[in-house]
């Protein structure tokens, strides 16, 4: 493996202890800890042995954390190694992934090779992967997403992951980062142990042996190769590529994972029937992808992403005779099942649906749609997007969907109304239309666990957010409302922090209400020309604390 140069930023002595102190003995623990000023005085020692290096403070302290007695800090401190920084980050990563508490947990870890360096990890995707390498075991009373959830968040108070971003609306980890360090740590011990192979060479063929004890990979990630047309063993289980400008595919009948992001795929169609093992399809931006009929032999499959310019040919009906489908994810070529098939879908297992349908033509079967998604009430994510426009009638849909957390739908042409039930479970929910006639928010207001809301298109002149209304909201943002009089009443809103109103053109002044919201801390003001400086509200607002932007381009 290539040797690569970091060059680290080291932290002074005091700046170390701080990192070292808050990942190691973070406050909601010290509480319990019998004898602190012990471990104050170890880990200050400790701290000075990681040299100012972030990442081994970090790791340690993480690892640390995990271990609270006495002794086993005193022993690393005495066994420590005399050697440089990169063979000592070496030490601390082996023994921080030693200490993991399952194989699982580990092997989720070592995952991270696959990815090319400095890659931003969405990580419910992750998690796709990580389920469909069979890494989640089954655990009582939680999904297998759940139990990915808390692996992530494992890895990342053990300082093992950065975490780039959270969810507002969910509260869990949504993007990471891997340390490059600690990313080439992994590609090294996945090779070594015939866990992955991972080339990103500029030339020359991989996949043909793995570490220097001849163990064979099953297990293949492409990162930087270019105009290279890759050729596999037949027994390969999982591959992975981000670099590749064109792919052949062999007969791959035991592949689990189809990973492939912008490259020209050859031979697809008459290869991805055969794959009977496959439960993750992920192809972004490629071309060359047509899904044949014998897609739906694909028994196994739980996650399909076809994220694409265009596809070949439309998504087979076959597709949904699939009884283990968890994510559905498709850019166009999507085609409905006819009535009788969408009557005796098995999606039981389906929670999240993501289609984005442009343009759709005249001949499209809206009824039949109504009855596909009718079926779908398993469902906790579910995103729409439609050009020209979404049939009004799919609104209605929602009271059945009891188990929806997350809902997109872009756009709609012409709302009389919302329905009076939408799922009580809904924390994020986006709606844009370019007409909504009556007030949204008496509905939307007494949905007890909404965090984050997108609305466009309301034309009505007034608008009313009653008391108690909107208990957990925190993000709202507003576009194209012809509002001009928005009363809040005091009590609504208490946990509002971000408010975004954009081209509301005919809200003359701010609403005095806005005063009156304890938690709000950022408006945005985009393409709002009338709403000045001295606007008496936007005034009392900076004075409150509450930062105020202005976006106007």
């Amino acid at each position: 493996m290539p040797t690569y140069v970091h060059h680290l930023k080291k932290l002074d002595e005091e700046k170390s202890w701080e990192l070292f102190s808050c990942k190691a003995l973070p406050s909601y623990r010290r509480s319990v800890i019998r004898d602190v000023d012990e471990f104050e005085k170890l880990g200050r020692n400790l701290a000075k042995k990681c040299d100012g290096l972030p990442l081994a403070l970090g790791v340690l302290g993480g690892y640390l954390s995990k271990n609270l007695n006495a002794q086993i800090w005193s022993d690393i401190l005495s066994d420590w190694p005399a050697t440089k920084d990169g063979q000592m980050m070496s030490v601390i990563l082996a023994r921080s992934y030693k200490d993991l508490p399952n194989h699982h947990l580990r092997s989720c870890l070592l995952y991270f090779a696959a990815f090319p360096e400095d890659y931003e990890i969405y990580v419910p995707h992750l998690i796709e992967l990580w389920i469909a390498e069979s890494f989640i075991p089954h655990t009582p009373n939680h999904t297998l997403e759940e139990t990915a959830r808390s692996y992530v968040t494992e890895l990342a108070q053990r300082s093992l992951v950065q975490v780039v971003c959270r969810s507002r609306a969910h509260g869990w980890i949504e993007r990471i980062r891997i340390h490059d360090i600690l990313h080439d740590w992994c590609i090294e011990e996945a090779r070594q142990d015939g866990f992955l192979d991972t080339s990103n060479k500029t030339s020359g063929q991989a996949g043909a042996s793995s570490s220097s004890d001849n163990l064979m990979s099953y297990r293949f990630s492409f990162q930087t190769l270019s105009d290279q047309i890759l050729h596999v063993m037949p027994n390969v289980r999982s591959l992975l590529d981000f670099g590749l400008s064109s792919v052949s595919l062999p007969k791959l009948r035991f592949l689990r994972v189809l990973c492939i992001e912008n490259s020209a795929l050859k031979d697809f169609s008459s290869v991805i029937g055969g794959c009977i093992h496959l439960r993750l399809l992920r192809l972004r931006y490629c071309e060359g992808v047509a899904l044949p009929s014998s897609v739906g032999k694909l028994l196994y499959l739980q996650t399909i992403e076809l994220k694409n310019r265009s596809l070949d040919s439309q998504v087979p009906n076959s597709l949904w005779d699939i009884p283990t489908l968890r994510h559905v994810y498709l850019h166009n070529g999507f085609s409905l099942p006819p009535p009788a098939r969408s009557v005796r879908l098995q999606l039981k297992e389906l929670q999240s649906f993501v289609l984005h349908l442009a343009p759709v033509g005249t001949d499209f079967r809206c009824h039949d749609m109504m009855i596909f998604l009718g079926q779908l009430n398993q469902l906790t994510t579910f995103s729409l997007y439609m050009d020209p426009n979404i049939p009004a009638e799919v609104i209605n849909i929602f009271p059945n969907m009891s188990h929806l957390v997350s809902i997109s739908l872009y756009e709609f042409d012409v709302l009389d109304k919302l329905p009076a039930e939408f799922p009580q479970s809904v924390r994020h929910l986006m709606l844009h239309a370019n007409v909504i006639k009556q007030d949204p928010m008496p509905i939307l207001e007494e949905l007890p666990c909404l965090v984050e809301l997108e609305l466009s298109g309301y034309k009505g002149q007034t608008m009313i957010c009653s008391a108690q209304g909107f208990p957990r909201l925190q993000e709202l943002e507003l576009c194209n409302f012809s509002t001009e009089e928005w009363r809040m009443e005091e009590g609504a809103m208490p946990k509002l922090f971000h408010l975004k109103l954009e081209s509301c053109r005919k809200m003359s002044k701010l609403p005095e209400g806005l005063l009156h919201l304890p938690s709000l801390g950022h408006l945005t003001l985009s393409y709002m020309p009338q709403i000045s400086e001295d606007d008496i509200t936007r005034k009392e607002l900076r004075q409150k604390g509450c930062e105020v932007y202005i976006l106007i381009c």
